[in-house]
């Protein structure tokens, strides 16, 4: 089995170098790549508001970073304050301190965006929850209750409308930021296999619309873990989750599309470097632990100094 294969790389298709800075957003299967991506030395900003599933709260972050709002949807649980547009990593026990806290995230985001080459945008579902009163669909119900919310599957119509107007405003904010959409190979077998399929279906033909209109790249995560590797070996024990496994399949196909073969070289040293440092030491105070650690700082500097782009 070669996913390389199955998987060719777009011909003259985008490429990432050390010295690109990569913001990643979405679904929890992006922060397996984004910690890749920074084990590799990457420049790397990952979901500065917490995991986010569905498209529209996705495309609203963006959008809404970009305009640095003010009207942030805010809610209270018990004596915790929230947001609608952002996971529950995201708290704060006052209304004020919570709007600080968004406000600097968008600052930290829209800076993040205004410099980065990359963005990687992981989709999670295509079912989402509507408030009943406000009628937003909601980036997480932080455990309020049912009877506040309608579930739906969103109509790809109104999915890619919102996308549309998120990605012309990115293009003018910086016209040189690339677009990376993948679907998260995480099944959501709570709604339902059949449910599940019909919303990842969703995903997919919304991808396949910004290709077509704005030439977005599109990534198949899924589909190498899902129709590809398909053994539960490479799965978590519950059996929708993909292990360390099928991360490193992923991110084997991830560097062969969008790694020059220098890029792979460099992070190809790093990795020795990163083995050297994790190595557990016998005897820490012996005379040659004290010079394998000596020889492992030099090298480091020496490969540092070299490439200053580098992110240890």
């Amino acid at each position: 089995m070669n996913p390389a294969s199955e998987f060719p790389a777009p011909k003259d298709g985008l490429k990432i170098s050390h010295q690109q800075p990569v913001v990643l957003i979405g679904s929890c299967f992006s922060e397996h790549i984004a910690v890749e991506l920074q084990q590799a030395g990457f420049h790397v900003v990952s979901n500065p508001f917490g995991v986010i599933f569905h498209p529209i709260p996705l495309a609203r972050c963006l959008s809404e970073t970009l305009t640095e709002t003010t009207n942030e949807r805010t809610l209270q649980r018990d004596d915790v304050f929230l947001s609608w547009d952002a996971s529950s990593e995201v708290y704060a026990m006052s209304e004020s301190d919570l709007k600080s806290k968004l406000h600097n995230l968008r600052s930290e985001l829209k800076m993040a965006l205004s410099q980065a080459s990359v963005l990687v945008i992981t989709l999670g579902s295509a079912h989402g929850y509507r408030l009943n009163d406000e009628g937003t669909i909601v980036a997480n119900c932080h455990k309020m209750p049912g009877s506040r919310f309608k579930k739906e599957l969103t109509p790809l119509d109104e999915l890619a409308e919102h996308w549309e107007e998120t990605i012309s405003a990115l293009k003018i904010f910086n016209p040189e930021l690339q677009l990376i959409f993948t679907v998260s190979p995480v099944r959501y077998s709570r709604d339902g296999w059949t449910e599940n399929n019909r919303s990842k279906a969703r995903l997919f033909e919304l991808c396949g619309v910004l290709e077509e209109r704005f030439g977005v790249t599109y990534f198949p995560a899924y589909e190498l873990v899902n129709d590809l590797l398909r053994d539960y070996r490479y799965f978590a024990r519950d059996g929708v989750h993909p292990n360390e496994l099928a991360v490193e399949e992923v991110w084997n196909l991830f560097s062969n599309w969008f790694f020059k073969e220098a890029t792979v070289g460099l992070i190809g040293e790093m990795a020795a470097l990163r083995r050297m440092e994790q190595h557990r030491l016998l005897f820490p105070e012996s005379e040659a632990s004290k010079r394998f650690l000596e020889q492992f700082q030099q090298q480091k500097d020496r490969f540092l100094l070299q490439h200053p782009y580098i992110r240890w």
